[in-house]
């Protein structure tokens, strides 16, 4: 068995209990399980088995034992090996150290050298242009001494095409030399002499920078131009022709694709410039200096000039200028990203004041101006096709138009509509030219023009010529109809206020104008619809109490012969009015002013209808008549959808629910409810209608 188990046998990896006893078990011949048993028939001998164990448990020591010794050994051949490596380490580090200090040594050494060399190449340096600027002012002074004595010298460097940009130097540096020379009359010559030599090199120099320009050569135009940096009337004029060159000639091109087309060519003469210029940002300033003062202003003045002063052509003036700004500034923007001499504002600046300047000084007042009168235009048209005019001119009465409701004819959503589409155009224009104090001030103009003419003339008229038409003693309710137009048009006003007008307002004192202005209006169109709605609801409880007085016969509540009860003609009549002033209402008016308007005509119908029965005498037979009655009265009050109506009116048939008790039962029913909650005197005045009233001799249960 010893031979048979190893240490193999017992790693961690591979080892479970149940395998090593079954492997035991198996391999012992003793135990009379496994394969190598030698009696198949003997019984199992778990003691064989346990000292198998034992003997597996010995060995396992005895290999503990063994590898713990070679542990040991192999940890006190690592101490060593640290040791020898710790001191070989510190070796190491005190000959890198030693090492470090030697290349210190040797870069101060080389610092110190280097410091020396370039102190000796300036002193070199220094000595070479010393003599340098020797042997040039000898050279100098050998020119200046033959313009002393000619006046055009026959030097080779003058007289030698080929040598020109030497020459244009040396005489630049002669006229220098010249400028420093004594102001006496012995040197006026030679003076005058250099200085036509400077001007005939320079115009020299100037025709063939324009040779080359047209020809195209670049690399000799930036030869010329850089020879001519020196002469600045030179270097100026060569600038002017070059712009002068590139600028588009006349016609230029079509109006639609000019801005384009001036782009482009930015984009073209830049890539130009940055080849041949030194100073390619001072050239690309004038360039775009020059476009816009000389083609864009004149193309600009001939699209608008003619249109400004125009009144019938104000509208597309306005749409043209803010078109041509628009694309201006667009173009100004794309021009920017070049590299310019001028900061950030100019070319705003540029736009502003040189090409639109005489159009923006008196665009606010052409805003205006073209407003009001596009606003007149339109109000003018719907009052001739509605076939009225103002209320100071007189109302009249209208045929109302196919497919449009009666208030339509008085007030138009359209009207509306389409003077609030020309001031928000306004505002888009304005906010695109003017700056936030004149926005400020012109967005405060159009509002007051947008409440004069909507608010104070439209509304105001409508409603004055609406409550003229309607009838006093039986109101449509057209009044009604036009208030609830007006309310629907002043939400569009108002959004224009809030969404329009005050974000373009940056300046308190204005916004505050604003605001006072819209309450006036307000105010004033409010008092106007109150007083207007209160005649209305006047004249509709009137008309009520009209029907109910002529359509309410004497012997309605008092039948000579009963039959089936119904309502009588006057209910019936005043039910349908009724219903249909409260679905005209509900048309026009929403929230509280509904609920308010409804409550105030149910209660002053609750008043007449109260009084009208208080005239007449009711029978038994009518009781149940007028009963029926007041059950039509309540369900058209159920449409006000007002509980505390509802209350009144079922208090109200409750009362005349008196009319059909018997008289031996009323004292028992007055004294129950709901009859206990109510005046007495009420009761009594009610009681005295019963045509039983005297025979039954109710009076002294009900005397007052």
């Amino acid at each position: 068995m010893a031979h048979s188990l190893g240490l193999k046998d017992f790693e961690p990896d591979s080892f479970t209990l149940e395998k090593y006893v079954e492997k035991l078990a198996q391999l012992n011949p003793h135990t009379g399980l496994g394969p190598l048993s030698k009696s198949k028939s003997k019984p199992f001998e778990p003691k064989v088995l346990l000292k198998s164990f034992d003997q597996s448990i010995r060995i396992l020591r005895e290999l503990a034992e063994r590898n713990q010794h070679r542990v040991e050994k192999l940890e006190h051949v690592c101490d060593k090996q640290e040791k020898e490596h710790g001191a070989r380490i510190r070796e190491l580090e005190a000959t890198y150290q030693e090492a470090f200090n030697e290349f210190q040594v040797l870069e101060d050494r080389i610092t110190y050298v280097a410091t020396k060399v370039v102190h000796l190449g300036d002193q070199l340096e220094g000595s070479n242009n010393r003599r340098m600027r020797a042997i040039e002012t000898q050279n100098l002074m050998k020119y200046l001494g033959e313009f002393q004595h000619k006046a055009k010298p026959l030097l080779p460097v003058f007289t030698d095409p080929a040598r020109k940009l030497e020459a244009a130097d040396l005489v630049f540096k002669l006229s220098t030399l010249a400028v420093e020379l004594p102001s006496s009359a012995k040197y006026d010559s030679v003076r005058r002499n250099i200085s036509d030599k400077y001007a005939e090199i320079e115009q020299q120099l100037v025709d063939e920078f324009i040779e080359a320009h047209r020809s195209l050569d670049v690399k000799r135009m930036k030869q010329y131009a850089g020879a001519l940096q020196p002469f600045p009337y030179g270097s100026a004029q060569v600038v002017e022709n070059y712009i002068h060159h590139n600028l588009p000639p006349q016609p230029f091109m079509s109006s639609d694709d000019m801005f384009i087309q001036v782009e482009k060519l930015c984009k073209k003469v830049h890539d130009q410039m940055v080849e041949i210029f030194d100073n390619p940002d001072i050239v690309m300033t004038k360039f775009v200096q020059a476009i816009l003062e000389r083609v864009l202003q004149r193309h600009i003045d001939g699209e608008i000039g003619h249109l400004s002063q125009n009144e019938a052509a104000r509208e597309k003036y306005l749409q043209r200028l803010f078109d041509l700004y628009g694309k201006t500034m667009q173009l100004q923007t794309k021009l920017s990203k070049y590299e310019m001499s001028i900061d950030s504002t100019f070319l705003s600046k540029l736009t502003r004041i040189t090409l639109f300047s005489k159009y923006l000084s008196g665009y606010a007042d052409a805003e205006t101006v073209h407003l009001k009168a596009k606003g007149a235009h339109v109000l003018r048209d719907f009052y001739e096709q509605a076939g009225t005019g103002k209320k100071s001119s007189g109302p009249s009465r209208m045929a109302l138009s196919p497919g449009r409701g009666p208030e339509e004819t008085y007030i138009s959503q359209e009207v509306c509509t389409s003077i609030l589409y020309e001031a928000k155009g306004a505002i888009r224009r304005a906010e695109a030219l003017l700056s936030d104090r004149e926005l400020s001030e012109l967005a405060r103009e159009i509002y007051f023009a947008v409440l004069n003419m909507l608010c104070r003339d439209h509304f105001h008229n409508a409603l004055d010529v609406a409550l003229s038409a309607d009838p006093k003693s039986a109101p449509t309710g057209l009044f009604c109809l036009v208030v609830g137009s007006v309310n629907a048009n002043m939400h569009l006003v108002e959004k224009l206020f809030r969404e329009v007008i005050m974000p373009c307002i940056n300046y308190p004192p204005v916004a505050t104008s604003c605001v006072d202005k819209k309450r006036e209006v307000i105010s004033k169109l409010e008092g106007k619809i109150q007083a207007g709605i209160e005649r209305t609801i006047t004249g509709m409880v009137g008309c009520v109490k009209q029907t109910l007085s002529s359509h309410q016969k004497k012997l309605d509540y008092r039948p000579e012969n009963p039959g089936v009860a119904e309502c009588t003609q006057a209910c019936t009549t005043s039910v349908v009015y009724i219903a249909e002033c409260v679905r005209v209402l509900r048309t026009s008016l929403d929230g509280k002013n509904l609920e308010v308007v409804l409550l105030e005509f149910g209660v002053r119908l609750h008043r007449v209808i109260y009084e009208h029965v208080q005239l007449f005498t009711i029978s038994e037979g009518g009781a149940m008549i007028i009963i029926c009655d007041m059950n039509e009265y309540r369900k058209v009050i159920k449409e006000f959808k007002n509980s505390f109506l509802d209350e009144l009116f079922e208090n109200m048939q409750a009362l005349c629910n008196i009319f059909i008790v018997k008289p031996e039962n009323l004292i028992q029913v007055c004294s129950e409810e709901p009859y206990v909650s109510f005046d007495r005197a009420v009761l009594a005045n009610l009681v005295q209608l019963r045509g039983d009233y005297k025979t039954a001799k109710l009076a002294k249960h009900f005397s007052t």
